[in-house]
């Protein structure tokens, strides 16, 4: 139901930015998650979507000129693809199908980083590396446990 809601809200503050209605494709990314139960997924499609509409809000109450609003789009356009992938994650539930939903996450937030601080604002993106690491080592603990209960 949060990501509902959270989905409803990103799309409406990202259809104000950038005029486009297909950012409001995203309340079906909240409705998928409605009917579908995986809260691990959930939370990172969440996570995204509240960072869509950060981005979607502060690009349009601030002022920056069309080169700026320029890399804000385009840095919300790729966490709005990053997030439709996180279903290739729900589908699959293995490590490495986080990867590219977090690879287009990472580019949107090194495109709005620049803004900020220049070349060294795309390093920013490289800031969810340890998500990747933290879901693999989880996934490994979980098939090691689950090895050592059948080995019993």
């Amino acid at each position: 139901m949060v990501t509902l809601i959270f989905s409803i809200i990103s799309s409406v503050l990202t259809f104000f930015l950038t005029k486009n209605y297909l950012s409001f494709l995203l309340i079906l990314l909240g409705v998928y998650f409605l009917i579908r139960k995986n809260e691990r997924a959930e939370s990172l499609a969440g996570l995204n979507m509240l960072l869509i509409s950060a981005m979607a809000l502060f690009g349009k109450f601030k002022f920056y000129d069309d080169t700026q609003i320029f890399l804000i789009i385009r840095g919300i356009f790729l966490m709005f693809i990053g997030t439709f992938l996180v279903i290739l994650y729900d589908l699959m539930k293995k490590w490495y199908s986080l990867i590219p939903m977090l690879l287009l996450t990472g580019m949107g937030i090194g495109a709005i980083g620049y803004l900020r601080w220049g070349m060294k604002g795309y390093f920013l993106g490289l800031i969810l590396i340890p998500v990747i690491i933290r879901e693999y080592h989880l996934q490994k603990k979980a098939t090691d446990e689950l090895n050592n209960i059948n080995n019993k």
